[in-house]
């Protein structure tokens, strides 16, 4: 089961907040645990946090949203984040003015939310800094196979019961896929003394499946605010949220 909870912050007015302060965040939540306990979470592979910070407009808020991906990670850091009051940095200490819990959320249910789709197009808005690593080096466009591959390994990691693995489906995924628009620009995710070459924005993708291909398709994308996309979910980056659209055939 994943959980998520996002903790609207308070800044002190006129203080700017970057996003990448979002480690910083993450490294308040594991000192709140003993340490035992964080580090039986970073023995499992992957780790079962996902988050990032963000400032919403429509909420004029600074939003940080944490995934917690599994029931372990649920069990232990569920109490940290329902009594947080303030958060302690190192330069400020942030207020913390509301807490939202989400439903807890089922493979299961994820997989029911894809089938409910029949959408072709859904619109990926990438929240926090994004970016992929390949053959070595830092890839700053979100193309279709790298979307798909991460969504497949981050989605592995949280339902290992439910992971996927036909090579066949995945390469018919593959080719199905296509960005039709695109609304980007470059930015760097600073992490410790490493700038991370990245980008913001949305991107629009159009898939020409087969039904059951399709039903995979929108699940992935309804697991994808959870699990995020590209490198470093559990330190801030790839945060997202997808909007499933009808295809407009006048454009």
């Amino acid at each position: 089961m994943i959980q998520q909870f996002q903790l609207v912050l308070a800044p002190p007015t006129g203080v700017r907040v970057p996003q990448a302060w979002a480690y910083r965040l993450y490294g308040w939540l594991m000192a709140q645990l003993p340490a035992d306990v964080g580090d039986a979470l970073h023995l499992q592979g992957e780790h079962p946090i996902a988050h990032f910070l963000h400032f919403s407009p429509e909420k004029q808020a600074l939003i940080w949203t944490v995934n917690l991906l599994n029931d372990a990670a649920r069990q232990v850091v569920s109490p940290v984040l329902e009594s947080a009051k303030e958060i302690p940095l190192h330069e400020l200490t942030l207020p913390v003015s509301e807490i939202r819990t989400f439903p807890a959320v089922s493979a299961e249910e994820l997989i029911r939310s894809g089938r409910s789709h029949s959408e072709t197009r859904a619109k990926i808005a990438f929240l926090s800094p994004c970016a992929f690593k390949q053959s070595g080096r830092y890839t700053i466009f979100p193309q279709e196979t790298l979307i798909l591959k991460s969504l497949i390994a981050h989605w592995n990691a949280a339902f290992p019961e439910y992971a996927l693995t036909d090579s066949d489906a995945l390469q018919a995924l593959q080719q199905g896929l296509h960005i039709v628009d695109f609304n980007l620009h470059t930015t760097r995710y600073l992490l410790k003394e490493t700038r991370i070459p990245s980008f913001l924005g949305n991107v629009t993708v159009e898939a020409h499946l087969a039904p059951p291909l399709l039903e995979l398709w929108n699940t992935l994308l309804s697991f994808a605010p959870y699990g995020g996309i590209g490198i470093k979910t559990t330190l801030g980056m790839g945060g997202t949220t997808t909007a499933f659209q009808k295809r407009n055939f006048c454009t």
